[in-house]
């Protein structure tokens, strides 16, 4: 049976690396949040161009629905850790990538 699946790549908007980033508690529950993600980031980093923080991974399910879901699970995990420690500035999370695929068995 066939999966499908899309790599993605999310860009989350006025997060910088810069004194706010800095904070090894948000680091630390990130880093959680990455550990307990069911599917894999592959990357996660901050863009020469804008400076903001991007995630890159994939995501591979029965269904394009189920992959959809895992993933707006996580990006709104991750921007409510996010917001949590930005507070009075905008994080908006864009999704620059996403690459669908259907596996073949």
């Amino acid at each position: 049976m066939s999966k499908k699946g899309f790599d993605f790549n999310l860009e989350i908007e006025n997060v910088k690396d810069d004194e706010k980033f800095n904070n090894d508690v948000m680091i630390k529950e990130i880093q959680e949040l990455v550990d307990n993600t069911p599917f894999p980031i592959k990357t996660i980093g901050f863009y020469e161009n804008s400076g903001n923080l991007a995630v890159e991974g994939q995501v591979c399910r029965e269904t394009k629905k189920e992959a959809e879901a895992e993933y707006t699970i996580f990006k709104e995990k991750l921007l409510r850790i996010l917001k949590k420690y930005y507070t009075g500035v905008k994080i908006k999370g864009i999704d620059r990538m996403k690459l669908y695929f259907t596996t073949i068995r």
